[in-house]
């Protein structure tokens, strides 16, 4: 299921960010889909407890016998989910059978990776270097300037409504993926400044010189806020489509 270029571009490495989303789809009683065998069975189940502490998840037990048998006996389950209209994917390394709270249910390790695909009419577009886009990042200070943050400007290479892509060309920042930067701004050219919070999902080095760049998605972006940022890509289209 995990394809190299689906990884470079969707998936989520850090503990921290795999955690939060399974923790989402678990509040939320999110159905998944279990893919296993070479007959393609397929179980509808649900995360109904996750221990971070031990990394592992309980998932609810399948409702044909003989099918969560055969599960019990795959290698790997490939899981499919839908949280708010965004799909999910992770494989689990097999089944363990447990009880839990009195039922039957599926033990199952925390995925390392998981894939998050973004949502169609939030795909990114490129952003003009003149006028830049920038981003001012908000990070704690040294000891010696306690309860102050320093403020970090990096320069926006892309936007969409699920998220943008970041260029710290200097590496102040130091972007790990799954870090959770909170009031950020970004300064749209001729329509204001949108506050928001930013969840890296991937990181890579620049080749030419010492930086980064970061791609980063929204986390609990107000409506307001997105419709800001929605006006300002789709004004970079309009301004994409004149020039073609």
């Amino acid at each position: 299921m995990l394809k190299e270029e689906d990884d470079e571009k969707y998936g989520i490495h850090s503990r921290t960010g795999i955690l939060s989303i399974l923790r989402a789809m678990m509040q939320s009683n999110c159905l998944v889909t279990c893919h296993f065998g070479p007959g393609g069975h397929q179980i509808p189940t649900a995360i109904i407890d996750i221990d971070g502490g031990n990394g592992d998840m309980v998932l609810d037990y399948g409702p044909d016998e003989t099918i969560n048998k055969r599960a019990l006996e795959a290698d790997a389950i490939d899981m499919v989910a839908y949280l708010e209209k965004v799909k999910i994917e992770f494989t689990c390394e097999g089944f363990e059978k447990i009880e839990y709270e009195g039922r039957d249910a599926f033990l199952a390790l925390v995925p390392r990776i998981l894939l998050r695909f973004q949502r169609r009419e939030y795909y990114r577009i490129p952003v003009p270097v003149v006028p830049p886009v920038k981003c001012t990042i908000l990070l704690a200070g040294s000891e010696r300037v306690a309860n102050q943050f320093v403020r970090v400007e990096v320069i926006v290479s892309d936007i969409g409504g699920g998220g943008m892509a970041m260029i710290d060309s200097r590496s102040k920042v130091g972007f790990q993926a799954g870090a959770l930067y909170r009031d950020c701004l970004v300064t749209l050219p001729e329509l204001g400044t949108a506050k928001v919070n930013l969840q890296v999902q991937h990181v890579s080095e620049i080749a030419e010189g010492n930086g980064q760049r970061a791609r980063c998605a929204y986390v609990d972006i107000p409506e307001t806020t997105l419709s800001l940022i929605q006006r300002y890509v789709n004004k970079l289209e309009q301004e994409r489509r004149r020039k073609q």
